[in-house]
């Protein structure tokens, strides 16, 4: 019947008691550190095990050796190098079987580190071909040790004296003892090792694969980056031939606006002409027609004076001829010489000298509007209101100009606003907008009809002629504030009714 001995770390007293085994555990030693040597120079892995039973078989005195590795996962064993019933090393990596209840119980033995277990009296066991299954090929003794990682078992190895059949040594233990734990370690470092290797390897891979990734991207790179340089050698030209365009039809524009500015001023020119020459040729016609019947008279007169013919009555008939034709004559000129007189205002803008001084923009429009209703020959009630914000403002612009422009407009809604209002109003309000003044003068009077307001500006442009009106009041107010105060006048019919007129001028 199998004996289980098992032996602990110390067994130095049995050393000291027994001479010849001292010797030999010595001997051994030294031959383990020769050992340690040749393992530390395995290849890899397998190469590892081969050496470890090489080793053992040739240098430690046993008989048949094999080493024996666990599948936790699978739950398994599997070979790796060994010895057949013959003592011939051989690999035993092909051999794997799920672990076999009496196996279990030989690693429970072994769960203790440091532990060698050996069974005396033994059947000694062969595998077969058949996976799990040995053959019994002989008796003696059989010893175990458990190779460890840290706290897991995860092999073990395991020998026999079938061949030889000497007894098992004590100082064996400490032998068995320390190879289990130098190949171990030695089996730890070769798994580190193929990690790395494999690490390295896959790192490699990765590298050889990105640096073709970036190989590829690189190739693509420089493809997208000439066909986006063609991109911007075509549009750069296509640009250019815009750009070119751009400036032809710019240049176009531009001759073609002065032509148009050099018509528009034909066209004003022309019409300023055509209209002054209209309002001349009616008092220069009834000029001449009067002094054309003064030499018929006073030849009349001359023949009667010859011929001792003039009465009293006679010479006064003349007399009050000539003073009729003197004061239509009179009458006609006095015209003329306010149309020349109006007509020369529209030349001021450009003639007369700057007038730019600070005005308190409240009181001045009061002032202002009044004398311009007061230069009104007709008797006029009118009902002035005037808004100012800020209430105290005070800006900087020309007066005169100013001035110029509010009298016109109060002369304009005098003589074509107002018709049969109950009561005439007049509104200016005045608001400041940053550098800008923005005024707004409405009246309460007809307005304007919508179909006329395009042509209020031109010069000579009146719906009155037959009341007097020569149609340059408006047109000087567009010239005072367009060129001489660089500013804008637009219309507008206030929501009430009316004539309303936006004006804004720059307030220095």
């Amino acid at each position: 019947m199998a004996r289980l001995i098992t032996y602990s770390d110390d067994a130095s007293s049995e050393l000291l008691d027994n001479t010849r085994q001292s010797k030999a555990f010595y001997h051994q030693l030294f031959l383990l550190h020769e050992i340690s040597i040749s393992l530390s120079q395995a290849k890899n892995l397998d190469d590892l095990y081969r050496l470890s039973v090489t080793a053992c078989i040739e240098q430690l005195e046993i008989d048949r050796m094999g080493i024996l590795m666990i599948d936790k996962e699978r739950d398994w064993m599997y070979g790796t190098w060994g010895t057949d019933d013959l003592g011939n090393i051989r690999s035993e990596a092909d051999y794997a079987s799920p672990m076999r209840d009496d196996v279990k119980k030989v690693i429970r033995e072994m769960s203790t580190r440091g532990k060698v277990c050996v069974w005396h009296d033994q059947d000694l066991y062969e595998f077969t071909d058949t996976p799990g299954e040995v053959a019994t090929v002989g008796k003696g003794w059989n010893a175990a040790i458990a190779i460890w990682d840290k706290d897991d078992v995860i092999g073990w190895i395991a020998c026999d004296n079938l061949l030889n059949h000497k007894p098992f040594q004590t100082y064996q233990s400490h032998i068995l003892r320390l190879f289990g734990s130098l190949l171990g370690e030695f089996i730890k470092l070769k798994h580190a090792e193929q990690s790395l290797y494999q690490l390295n390897e896959e790192l490699e891979n990765r590298i050889l694969a990105r640096t073709a990734e970036l190989t590829q991207a690189q190739l693509d790179l420089e493809k997208i980056n000439s066909e986006l340089e063609q991109q911007v050698l075509n549009r750069t030209a296509s640009l250019n031939e815009k750009t070119l365009r751009l400036e032809k039809a710019l240049q176009d524009l531009t001759e073609t606006q002065q032509d148009l500015m050099e018509a528009e001023k034909h066209r004003a020119l022309n019409h300023l002409v055509i209209g002054m020459a209209h309002e001349l040729n009616t008092p220069l016609g009834i000029i001449k027609t009067a002094a054309s019947l003064q030499p018929e008279l006073l030849n009349e007169l001359g023949d009667d004076l010859a011929a001792g013919k003039v009465s009293k009555s006679r010479l006064s008939q003349v007399i009050e001829n000539g003073l009729e034709g003197y004061d239509i004559i009179n009458t006609n000129i006095s015209k003329m010489a306010d149309l020349v007189t109006q007509f020369k205002r529209l030349s001021v803008v450009s003639n007369s000298a700057s007038n730019i001084e600070s005005i308190a923009l409240k009181n001045w429009l009061k002032q202002a509007l009044k004398l311009a209703i007061s230069h009104y020959n007709k008797p006029q009630r009118v009902n002035l209101v005037i808004h100012v914000t800020p209430d105290k403002a005070v800006i900087k612009a020309d007066s005169w100009m100013l001035a110029q422009i509010l009298e016109d407009l109060v002369l304009n809604s005098l003589e074509h606003g107002f018709d049969s209002q109950e009561q005439d109003k007049i509104e200016v309000s005045a608001v400041l907008v940053g550098n800008n003044c923005e005024i707004e003068f409405e009246d309460n009077g007809r307005g304007i009809d919508p179909a006329i307001v395009s042509s209020i500006y031109d010069p000579f442009f009146t719906c009155a002629r037959g009341e007097g009106s020569k149609g340059l009041g408006l047109n000087l107010v567009y010239n005072l504030i367009t060129q001489g105060m660089k500013g804008e006048i637009s219309h507008y019919r206030p929501t009430a009714g009316g004539c309303g007129f936006r004006i804004v001028i720059p307030c220095h």
